[in-house]
Formats: structure tokens, sequence, C-alpha cells
């Protein structure tokens, strides 16, 4: 009866096929040079090829001190975009997400000796060139797009008529969605081919670059070609998104990748008054900082004056707020909420609700239902690392704590 088990000269022969892909080494036997050669001289598959290369130069990455890469642009001091990352911008319709973006564009493109103040947003390095690459899919080609590009390059210095070599543009709006990845992707290899420059690319929006943004295959082509492209080449991408009406959450099974994807996510929303109806003053919110502490927010508004943004008045943003502090709506604890358990504190329900009445100065019956909303709704919290969580109530040896529990 044969065995199950192969025979010795049967694990001989895989051994030995074994040995002629990964050679038998120790980190000090072998170097960077010698792995790259053992790579090229025998016979890969195309995967195990990138992967060993990969593996060879993480290698001779991880000898020395890792050096971390200055912010590309800051705003008021803090940093905001870095090399080699996703970024995004969600926020429901009509809330200004691309005039924000372009104030971006424009912080990039801006020249010598314009004084521009652009919401505070500086390029760190005045001497580097990012060609700024701007992809648009909504507005019309006749008036909305053009004034739109008109509109960066004058924040940035330029007169209308100019044509600076570091500003690419282009619409998708005629591509039949199903074509819209294909073209975008044909387009952005043309792009780093035709310049040495650093690419700051901008979608708007991204989930109108995809065939589906709710079908996972679709929205992951996008996802990894963005991933792909910050890896091996110098790019950075600015991607706008919608989020559900009625909700904080980016559009589809593409949103919520990209919100796993992105190194800084930006929300932007009209702030309520005290009867929850919209005023003109707009939060842009830092829901994640990868490369830093989460940011505060910095608040703007739409100017007639000056056809654009401008930060608001501190004066005035302090004026809303607290006229809805004896409100209390969720959105304004959930930024408290954040404060306090954001960084993995547990609070007993004494603390808790002492630090939040009087915060808000409303009485601990009015706390109380405005948490049990969030808890039963499962509202979502972002923690100081950026990732989603849900308000969580235990009791222990009858004392009652809160915590936030990641999704």
């Amino acid at each position: 009866m044969r065995s199950g088990l192969p025979s010795d000269k049967s694990s001989e022969d895989r051994q030995s096929k074994t040995n002629k892909i990964t050679p038998k080494f120790d980190d000090k036997s072998i170097s960077q040079g010698e792995l790259i050669n053992h790579i090229n001289s025998i016979e890969l598959t195309p995967n195990l090829k990138i992967i060993l290369e990969t593996q060879a130069k993480l290698k001779k990455l991880k000898e020395d001190d890792i050096k971390f890469s200055d912010p590309v642009i800051n705003q008021n001091g803090n940093a905001v975009i870095f090399p080699h990352t996703i970024n995004v911008i969600q926020g429901q319709a009509g809330v200004h997400k691309s005039r924000l973006a372009e104030y971006f564009c424009s912080a990039l493109l801006k020249t010598h000796g314009c004084q521009n103040e652009l919401l505070g947003l500086k390029r760190t390095n005045f001497e580097a060139t990012h060609t700024v690459v701007y992809v648009d899919t909504e507005r019309n080609l006749s008036e909305q797009f053009p004034y739109a590009l008109q509109s960066i390059q004058i924040k940035a210095g330029y007169a209308k008529a100019d044509h600076p070599p570091n500003f690419e543009y282009i619409s998708l709006l005629q591509i039949n969605r199903k074509e819209r990845f294909t073209a975008l992707n044909e387009y952005l290899t043309h792009i780093k081919i035709t310049t040495n420059n650093s690419l700051f690319i901008v979608l708007d929006v991204s989930t109108d670059c995809i065939e589906d943004f709710n079908k996972p295959e679709k929205s992951m082509e996008l996802i990894d070609l963005m991933n792909m492209a910050i890896n091996d080449h110098n790019v950075i991408f600015l991607c706008l998104i919608h989020e559900n009406p009625n909700s904080d959450k980016a559009r589809g099974h593409f949103g919520t990748e990209l919100m796993n994807k992105a190194s800084t996510l930006m929300q932007v929303g009209f702030e309520k008054d005290a009867h929850q109806n919209d005023t003109d003053i707009i939060r842009v919110k830092y829901l994640k900082c990868r490369s830093t502490a989460r940011h505060t927010p910095f608040y703007i508004k739409y100017s007639n004056e000056a056809k654009g943004l401008i930060l608001a008045d501190a004066n005035d943003v302090s004026s809303v707020i607290n006229s809805r502090k004896h409100k209390a709506p969720n959105e304004d604890i959930i930024e408290f909420i954040e404060m306090y358990l954001g960084d993995g504190t547990i609070l007993t329900r004494v603390d808790f609700l002492e630090k939040l009445c009087k915060d808000f100065k409303a009485s601990q019956r009015t706390i109380e239902a405005r948490i049990s909303e969030m808890i039963q709704a499962e509202m979502k919290i972002f923690n100081k690392n950026g990732e989603q969580c849900t308000l969580y109530k235990e009791t222990k040896e009858k004392v009652v704590y809160y915590s936030l529990k990641p999704c």
C-alpha cells in the first residue's frame, strides 16, 4: 500500500526546485546587488519578480535612518498635503468642495510676488515645481469649467490669457462613463512621460471617473491605479467625493475604500445656527491626518466681493457656534466626544456627563438623550488615528463607562 506521505526523493526534488527560486541567505550574507543579480538570473513570474525586487529595495532602505518627507502644502502652519499620498475632500452637494480644491491648485501654481493669501494655504518649498493636473467630470465646457480654470490662474498671480506650462486640465464629461477609467489611465500615462515635474492630480469628482462606484471591482481599479502611481512616481492625488444625502459617509464602495487609503481626509459643510439652518460659514474639518496629529477645523465663507472663498471672521464663527450650545446638537457633541475619548480614554458616566454638560451649558437629561441617539444610530465618530468608531457604553461592577469602539 502506498503511503499518503511523500517519499524522501520527492521531498528532495521539491526542495531543489525551491532553492532555485529562493536562495538560502541571512541578512548579512547577501548584498542588495547580489540579490538583484540572483533575481535576474532565474526565470520568475512577473508578479514574483516585482515582489522580490521590492523586497530588495526595502532591505536597502531598512539599513538606514528613515527621513520622512516634508509637507508640500501647509494651511496656517498645519501640514496638510504630503508627497506620494492620496487626499480627499468630501461633503454634501453645494458646499464649495471644488472651490476649495481650486485654492490648493493655486497654492502650487502661485507666482513670485503674488500676494493672494489663498485661505492660508502655502507650498512649503517655493522653488519646487509641481505640474497641476485638474480632471473635471461635472461642469459644463462653455462657462463653468473655463471660469474655474481662470479663477485658479488669477488667484495664483497669472492673467486669464496666460498658459502656465505646469497647469494641465481635461474634462471627462464627453467620455462614456464605461470608458472613463480607461481614458483617465491613458491620459495620466501620457502626462507622466511628458514632464519630469511632480504631479498634483485633482479628480473632481472621483466617483465619476469609474463605471460604477458601488461595485468593488470597478472601485478598486481606480484605487489600485492611484496606489501604484504614488509608489512608482512622484504623484499626489486630491480626490473630491460627494457624501450620501443626510449622511457624513462618502458615496459607495469607492468612498469606503478611498477613506481607508487617504492620508489627509477633509470634510466640508455649512455650519448650522441655533435652529439647525445653514449659515454662510463653512467648516473644513479634518477627519483623518495620517502623517500628523489631527488638526482643528478651519472656517471659510464665500465672498461676493472676492468672487471666491475667504477665511471666516473668528468672531462670526464663535457667534454661530455659541448660538447652538444650549441646543447641544449631535454634530457639536461629537467634536467634544472625539476630544475626550479619541485617544483611547475611557470615562465613567459621571465624568463624561459632567464634561459635556459644562461644555454645552445643557441639562444632564438633554446630554443623555443625545448620547442615546448616537449609540442607537451608530453615528460615526473618528478617533485620533482617523479610524471610524462608534460610542460604546458598558457597565462594570455597577459603574457605567463610555469609550470609542472601532467599527
